[in-house]
């Protein structure tokens, strides 16, 4: 074997030949080896060396300065003719050394990644990058000022800047935000008047909830491009400037948007989350989409949307969210009102005009304080009064100029007269720079529901984007169950809980949750042999296999917590903290440490002011499948009553809830009254498809008396009115 020789020119000259370092000191001796190093391969002409080191001398004199460095450079090298191949015309590198150059390996790994992109593996190719980036130490001998030198040291930065722009993006299409940072950081440093990498810098530390950090990335912009150039920042980063400035939404210490619950790390979802961010990036630019995350329950659907408007709130852009329950009650307008209500698009409401604040009152009244007796005009009864109401609607939620992100969770359980105007919304403005996204079970869809129709729809407007959500791999599962366990799960493990769980994310999560449960309570056992209390055949859609494991991890918690978990599933997904305890009828003491107990054990969560929600439906159906007939129908009549002293002064408000806890109270005259009164409500705001629902379960909900009564008939001939309408 020959000899090896490593050569490092990044950042620096060094270089060892067989592992002993050699003192090179002379600049001069230094350019000579690496003019000959990055023109490895292949000898160099006497006269051509000559000319590249001395461009400015004769050729003889520049021939004489070669012949003198060679001498020198044998001073310092005495085995200067084992590295090197000298004669009277030319001047290389011995073929029999090994030469190891950081250069070459540089431009190596950017082979690398190249070659692996093109094979379509991104593991490898981003692996590849990182190491690329990590040879590159420096500039190629920063302390040379050679022409030809400087003309190679700009072609390797600039490809140097390249991987680097392309590693943080992939960073940051993975979500590993302060690994982006670093690499980000880099940039700006390498390229300080490109304002591509400080807008880049910005928004990633945005995303790891350091604004103040984002803040004086702006502020260095602004005072280098002044420095050098005597210019301001342009127009792309001044409007992230005023968006970060105009952000004031709250967070959690470890930097999620308050209210949300989700791991602090998604697990998988890559070419998904990829496909989420172009088409934001297309919606941002100012075309409208609606992007729906459609998949079967528990596969991680409300988790990817919620992460998507984690990104989007970080870096201060508008961003609300809004969930549709499965109760037929619910009111006409339902997410739009809870998007109005939010923090961040409540303050927007007072830019409106006032002939379209009173339209918003009539959904929303307790926002428009003066403004309550608007909400009571007559019906909406005209074509041209609903097109005003919708109207006026978009424009509450459109801020002029500013991109937005809306969310609707479960969007299969949309009112029709919501789908009309979210197809309405998308039609607005031809500009806006709007993404709705919605999240839909593929099993709650039939070809004939409203939500067909508008998907539909926005697909011939090619205005619709679908992402299916598929189950988890075994590594992501094995992953997942990892990031929640807080170990590594070995092969064994991790092939049971698949075969268990099928990669289903939430079933994953509750399997571990319940392992780690019972693990806990030194009552260690196979998900099989979980004892559980048995529910009625059908009462809910869970599995059999994931409704003993969310059956068991109930079962954990003390008497008055399990009893407090079933009254809040009879309420709904959704309850507030005082309605709880007028139900309950327990002491304050008692409902707050067995809330805090469900809340510790992540089974409900935050959900604004004063309110809570279960983390999942699933739960919520468990829970209330285990209550037996008699108990339900006990408490339904008790939420009911409830409801209806606290709501005594707009009882329009609550009709549908009403009129859907007494139907399963077994009060069908209270719930008949109560649906008539919701479809009278939703007529106010030309919610006819709500209304004739609300007609029709008035007129089902109506005592068997062999002959119809005379309201019987009204509601009927109503029902038909409004069908023709």
């Amino acid at each position: 074997m020959g000899t090896v020789v490593r050569l490092h020119l990044l950042g620096g000259f060094s270089l060892e030949s067989d592992g002993t370092p050699a003192q090179i000191a002379s600049p001069r001796l230094q350019v000579l080896l690496a003019f000959l190093a990055l023109q490895r391969g292949k000898p160099q002409r006497r006269q051509a060396l000559a000319f590249a080191l001395w461009p400015d001398s004769t050729d003889a004199q520049a021939q004489t300065n070669l012949r003198t460095l060679l001498s020198r450079l044998h001073t310092v090298l005495p085995d200067l003719y084992q590295l090197l191949q000298i004669d009277s015309r030319s001047v290389g590198w011995h073929p029999d050394v090994a030469l190891e150059l950081d250069v070459a390996s540089f431009e190596d790994a950017l082979g690398g990644a190249d070659a692996a992109a093109r094979c379509g593996d991104g593991d490898a190719a981003d692996v590849a990058l990182e190491r690329a980036v990590g040879i590159y130490s420096g500039d190629l001998l920063p302390d040379c000022s050679d022409e030809w030198l400087a003309t190679e040291r700009e072609h390797l930065r600039l490809i140097l800047l390249g991987a680097l722009e392309q590693l943080v993006a992939t960073l940051e299409q993975r979500r590993e935000y302060a690994a982006a940072i670093v690499h980000a950081r880099r940039l700006v440093h390498l390229d300080p008047l490109n304002e591509a990498g400080y807008l880049t810098l910005m928004r990633l530390y945005s995303l790891v909830g350091s604004r103040a950090s984002a803040l004086r990335v702006y502020h260095s912009c602004a005072s280098t491009l002044q420095d050098e150039l005597g210019v301001t920042p342009g127009a792309a980063l001044t409007a992230a400037y005023a968006l970060l400035l105009a952000s004031e939404t709250p967070r959690q210490p470890d930097g999620r948007v308050e209210g949300g619950s989700a791991p602090a790390r998604l697990v998988g979802r890559d070419r998904e989350w990829q496909r989420m961010l172009g088409t934001w990036q297309i919606a941002a630019s100012g075309r409208p989409r609606l992007l729906v995350l459609s998949g079967v329950a528990g596969i991680g659907k409300t988790r990817l949307a919620q992460e998507l408007l984690n990104w989007a709130s970080r870096q201060g852009i508008l961003a609300a969210t809004a969930q549709c329950y499965v109760a037929e009650g619910d009111l006409a307008f339902a997410p739009v009102t809870t998007w109005l209500r939010s923090a961040a698009m409540r303050p927007g409401l007072g830019r409106l005009a006032p002939e379209w604040l009173g339209e918003v009152a009539r959904v929303t009244p307790d926002l428009m304080p003066g403004r309550a007796a608007v909400g009571t005009r007559g019906a909406l009864t005209e074509t041209w009064q609903r097109q005003r109401l919708f109207d006026a609607l978009a424009r509450a939620v459109l801020p002029p100029g500013r991109p937005i992100l809306l969310c609707i969770d479960d969007l299969q359980w949309c009112s029709r007269d919501t789908l009309d105007w979210l197809h309405f919304l998308l039609r607005f403005d031809a500009q806006a720079r709007l993404l709705v996204v919605g999240t839909v079970r593929t099993d709650e869809v039939a070809p004939g529901h409203p939500l067909a129709e508008l998907l539909n729809a926005l697909r011939q407007e090619s205005r619709l984007v679908e992402v299916s959500l598929d189950p988890l791999t075994l590594e992501e599962t094995a992953a997942l169950a990892g990031l929640v366990a807080h170990h590594v799960l070995d092969p064994t493990e991790a092939a049971r809980l698949y075969a268990e769980t099928e990669g289903n994310p939430l079933f994953v999560v509750e399997t571990v949750q319940a392992q780690l449960v019972a693990s806990a309570a030194r009552t260690v056992r196979p998900v099989g042999d979980i004892p559980v209390r048995s529910s009625p055949v059908g009462a809910t859609d869970v599995p059999p296999g994931v409704q003993a494991v969310i059956a068991w991890r109930l079962g954990q918690v003390t008497p008055t917590a399990r009893s407090l978990l079933g009254i809040a599933a009879v309420i709904g997904r959704s309850f507030t903290v005082g309605l709880l305890e007028q139900v309950a009828r327990v002491q304050e003491d008692a409902l707050l440490a067995a809330l805090d107990e469900i809340w510790q054990r992540r089974i409900v969560r935050e959900h604004g002011p004063d309110a809570y929600d279960f983390t999942h439906d699933k739960l919520r159906a468990v829970a209330y499948a285990e209550l037996s007939p008699v108990r339900r129908q006990s408490l339904h009549r008790r939420v009911a009553e409830v409801l209806e002293a606290e709501n005594a002064a707009d009882l329009d408000a609550v009709a549908g809830q009403l009129a859907l806890h007494y139907q399963r109270a077994g009060v069908p005259e209270r719930a008949a009254h109560f649906y008539l009164r919701a479809a009278r409500a939703a007529r106010r705001v030309y919610a006819s498809a709500t209304a004739i629902a609300s007609y029709e379960l008035a007129v089902d909900g109506e005592p068997d008396v062999g002959v119809p009564t005379p309201r019987h008939r009204t509601m009927a001939t109503a029902k038909r009115s409004m069908k023709r309408s």
